[in-house]
This record gives structure tokens, C-alpha cells and sequence, in this order.
């Protein structure tokens, strides 16, 4: 089982205008289809497939390049040509959603669009199961138990992309500064660690702000709990991890939320965030990149890759710590990238076919990902790659750096300075993951929007306020608590429950 995980250079989005390559169609040109055992058979013609692709970091001037390789793969094999729809981040959503309703996609990943539960409520995406047990034979054994989580009620709908779905939070620290004071990174292993480090340094280091936030302040959402599909902030009813069990718990009254907040507002009562963090403007990054604050709180499978990931971002070097000593993974660690296909495709099967090719095809997922050989990257001899001579993120003619979006990045060749078995650690975090009992349970929010609305406005108007204790916390959280009551969160809670019930009862 393969898996791979965490987005390499996400954080650099630039939106750019819009490129496409459109049309679909059949095309009727006799193929040949390679057979398991090696042989061909005859396909009775090709079927053509369109796949949006997200830009990000360029606008792909050489896309036809790729996608005629990639032709060169598919065509042959299993009679399917693609067709690549390039679309830029900025449009992405709004593109998204007129090509579903016209029928003007194949297979896309969901990223960035509303939840998948919205899209299956809606009837814009086939159900899998029968695709996946005659064509995606492949994806299932590349995904183990994981593509459970594209269960939505008795059939699957979507399949994630192979990544590290493990997750715990941790800290990402100026290693300049770690080295200068002593500070080791295997020595933290949790918050009160993390004060006597942050203590130190702002000793050393007064001109220095320890924790930046994000923009408007945002900082550390609830840690250790699964949300259930309420994420980020807003985890409106979810599983205390450590307990493991299903009982469906108020997160904000919980003794672990408070002991974080107890935490968090100790920070700035001893001045270790930077000044006016609401109005923060940059994320937390780029007050460690520009010198200004010590360290920023994130979380990923391993606290070492974190920091191996963001150091190109911040141009320094960087040392990864843990906050907690397991990795778990939940339904909403696994389902961030979900691959999908519409329910008006004409080409269902091709589209499964293609699919397929990309979870477990090695040559045809570095084209994805990487681009040509020689071309837009080089191999190295320790058996990495690095971009052809020349040539960066942002003017290699494939943008080389949004590998991720795409199925399986783990049979690909990992980029310098990553070592050649980078991705097997990612692969072996899924292994030894700490499951939630409820992986694989996916929550159905109709019943309930109207009261998620409401709690999202309660927390929008409360959360960062009480986190990083910039008013009474004892009387905000009281007052926080009960707005949320009246908002409706005991009915989500119980909603959750009785749906999270009725699938333990089939599971």
C-alpha cells in the first residue's frame, strides 16, 4: 500500500489567468490495449477524456508537450487520450462547478470545492464501486483500507490521492537560533516543553516575537480531536483521539481545549506572540523567513519533513519538534484531495481506466507530476531529480511543484535535496498511523446547515480572541460557549452521534 502526503509548494500560490484547452469527444481510430499478460487486444477505438489540471505556480506554456507524452502511454495501453483543461487556481471552484453541470470534465480532483457530500446531495458524481472493481483494481490495492473514506452512505464516490494522512501538530523553529542556545529538537515532545524553549529565547532574543499568528489572527485550531467534517476552528461535535471510542463530544467544553487555551494565554500574557495579532496581514511563515519571530506552530505526519518542506519557503534553515507523540489518521486527514468522476461523463470507464494508470503507473505519474525528463527535470545520481538547467518553480514549462495534486505522487522521483526514499516514510506513516475508530465515517451535513452557519459566525466572532487571551478568557469562553448553545451545536452533536452510530452498527 503507497502513500505519500504533504503539499510541497502549496504555500507559494499565485493565481493566474485562465488557459484552457477544451472540447471532448470520441475519437474513432482503431487501438491496441496492452492485456495483463503482456499481450494486446483490439480496442475498438480511443476514447477521449478531459481532465482539468490546476495551475499554480506558472501557466504550463508546455502542456502540450506533457499531454502528447502522456497520449504516447495511454493511447496504447488502455485506449484512453486525454485532453488537459488547464484552469488557475484563482478560478478554480467557479471553472469547477460550470463544468460539472455541463458535462465538460471526465475526472477531477475536488480540492478546493465544496465538500464531496455536497456533490454526491446533488447527484454531480457517479458512484465508483463498479468502476473500481473492473478497472481500478489498482487503485484499491494501492489504497488499502483508506479508500473507505470515500464511502459516503453504501457506495463510494471518491477516492483520495496517495498522501500522508497521519497527522500531529508541531513546531517548525530558525535553526540558526536552536543551534546558538542549545536547543534541541528531540527534547520537546509537547506545550510545556515548548514554553521553556519559547522562554528562553525571548530571553536571548527580545527583539524577537516567539509565536506569530496568522493573517487576522488565527493561530491553533482544537488539537486532538477528530472533527467529524467540521474542521479547522469550527469543530462543532468530534472524538477525543487519545480516549478512542465514539462518543461525540463538545470540543469547546472539553478539559483538553482548555488546557491549550491555558497554554496559548500564557504566551501573551508573557509576550511571546508578535504585537496586534489580529491584524496580522502575512501567515505565520513569513515572520520566521523575515526574521521576526522564532518559531510557528504547524503539524504534519513528521516533525523533520515539516521543516525539510518549508525551508525553501523561508530561505533559512529549519528544525521540526513534535507537540505530541502520535500520528493519528481521521476521515478529514485522508479526504483533503478527492478524485472524483462526474456524474454527466460520457466516458466513465476510460475515465477509471486513466485513473488507474495514475495510482500505479510509474512513468506516466513523473509526467504528471514532474514533467518530461531532460526537459523540465534531470535525474540525479543519487537518484533524485533537480529542474533542467536553467530553470526554476516558476519558469519550467510544467509546473513541476504542484506534484501533489495529482494521484500518486510516492512513485515518483523525489526533488534534491529530499534523499531518494523520501516518499517511504510517508508510505510507512499511513502503516503505523493511529486510525480514529471512525475512519472511514463521513458526516452528512443537511440536516444541520442552518445551525453550522450559525456556530461558524459564533466562533468567527469568539475563537482567536479567546486563543490568544486578548480579553477575560473565563468570561469570553463562558459567554462563547453558551452563543454556541443557542446557535444550535447540540443539535449538531447529536446529528453527528446518530449518524456516527448508525455506521458503526453497519461497520
Amino acid at each position: 500500500m503507497k502513500k505519500r502526503g504533504l503539499g510541497v509548494l502549496l504555500a507559494a500560490l499565485l493565481a493566474l489567468s485562465l488557459t484552457a484547452c477544451g472540447g471532448k469527444q470520441t475519437e474513432g481510430e482503431n487501438t491496441s490495449a496492452q492485456t495483463e499478460n503482456g499481450g494486446t487486444e483490439e480496442a475498438a477505438e480511443t476514447e477521449k477524456i478531459v481532465v482539468p489540471y490546476m495551475l499554480t505556480m506558472n501557466a504550463a506554456e508546455e502542456k502540450d508537450m506533457v499531454q502528447e507524452a502522456i497520449n504516447d502511454i495511454t493511447v496504447d495501453k488502455i485506449g484512453v487520450e486525454v485532453e488537459l483543461l488547464c484552469i488557475d487556481f484563482a478560478s478554480w471552484s467557479d471553472q469547477m462547478n460550470l463544468l460539472l453541470t455541463d458535462g465538460g470534465v471526465d475526472l477531477f480532483n475536488c480540492s478546493f470545492m465544496s465538500p464531496v457530500s455536497t456533490y454526491v446531495d446533488n447527484g454531480a458524481i457517479a458512484k465508483l464501486d463498479d468502476l473500481l472493481d473492473e478497472y481500478g483494481q489498482g487503485i484499491q490495492e494501492c489504497l488499502g483500507d483508506y479508500i473507505e473514506c470515500g464511502r459516503f452512505g453504501e457506495d463510494i464516490y471518491g477516492v483520495p490521492k496517495v498522501d500522508a494522512y497521519s497527522n500531529r501538530p508541531c513546531v517548525i523553529m530558525d535553526a540558526d537560533i536552536c543551534d546558538e542556545l542549545g536547543i534541541v529538537p528531540d527534547d520537546i515532545h509537547n506545550f510545556e516543553d515548548l514554553t521553556e524553549v519559547a522562554r528562553k529565547v525571548k530571553e536571548a532574543h527580545p527583539e524577537l516575537a516567539i509565536f506569530p499568528t496568522g493573517t487576522n489572527g488565527d493561530f491553533l485550531g482544537p488539537t486532538g480531536f477528530d472533527p467529524l467534517g467540521t474542521t479547522g476552528n469550527n469543530i462543532f461535535g468530534g472524538l477525543i483521539l487519545e480516549d478512542n471510542n465514539l462518543t461525540v463530544v463538545n470540543v469547546f467544553e472539553t478539559e483538553q481545549f482548555e488546557e491549550m487555551i491555558g497554554y496559548t494565554n500564557q504566551w501573551m500574557e508573557e509576550g511571546l506572540f508578535i504585537n496586534d495579532p489580529m491584524n496580522a496581514q502575512d501567515g505565520a511563515v513569513a515572520y520566521v523567513s523575515n526574521n521576526q519571530a522564532f518559531c510557528y506552530l504547524g503539524g504534519g505526519f513528521d516533525p523533520e519533513v515539516a521543516a525539510e518542506v518549508q525551508q525553501n519557503n523561508c530561505g533559512k534553515r529549519l528544525y521540526g519538534a513534535e507537540l505530541s507523540s502520535t500520528n493519528y489518521a481521521t476521515t478529514d486527514s485522508v479526504t483533503g484531495m478527492m478524485w472524483c468522476i462526474p456524474a454527466l461523463s460520457e466516458h466513465p470507464e476510460a475515465a477509471m481506466k486513466f485513473l488507474n494508470e495514475l495510482y500505479t503507473n510509474a512513468e506516466l505519474s513523473n509526467l504528471v507530476c514532474n514533467g518530461i525528463e531532460n526537459v523540465h527535470y534531470v535525474k540525479l545520481d543519487d537518484g533524485t531529480i533537480d529542474f533542467a538547467e536553467g530553470l526554476d518553480a516558476f519558469t519550467t514549462g510544467w509546473p513541476s511543484g504542484m506534484g501533489t495534486f495529482w494521484p500518486n505522487i510516492t512513485i515518483t522521483y523525489p526533488w534534491t535535496p529530499n534523499p531518494a526514499d523520501y516518499y517511504e516514510g510517508w508510505i510507512e506513516s499511513n502503516e503505523n498511523a493511529t486510525q480514529s475508530p471512525a475512519l472511514g465515517f463521513t458526516f452528512d451535513p443537511t440536516n444541520v446547515t442552518d445551525e453550522i452557519t450559525a456556530c461558524t459566525n459564533v466562533v468567527s466572532q469568539y475563537y482567536n480572541t479567546i486563543v490568544l487571551g486578548l480579553e477575560d478568557t473565563e468570561t469570553l469562553l463562558a459567554q462563547f460557549r453558551e452563543e454556541l448553545h443557542n446557535a444550535g451545536i447540540d443539535a449538531i452533536i447529536a446529528e453527528k452521534q446518530a449518524q456516527l452510530d448508525a455506521w458503526a452498527a453497519q461497520n
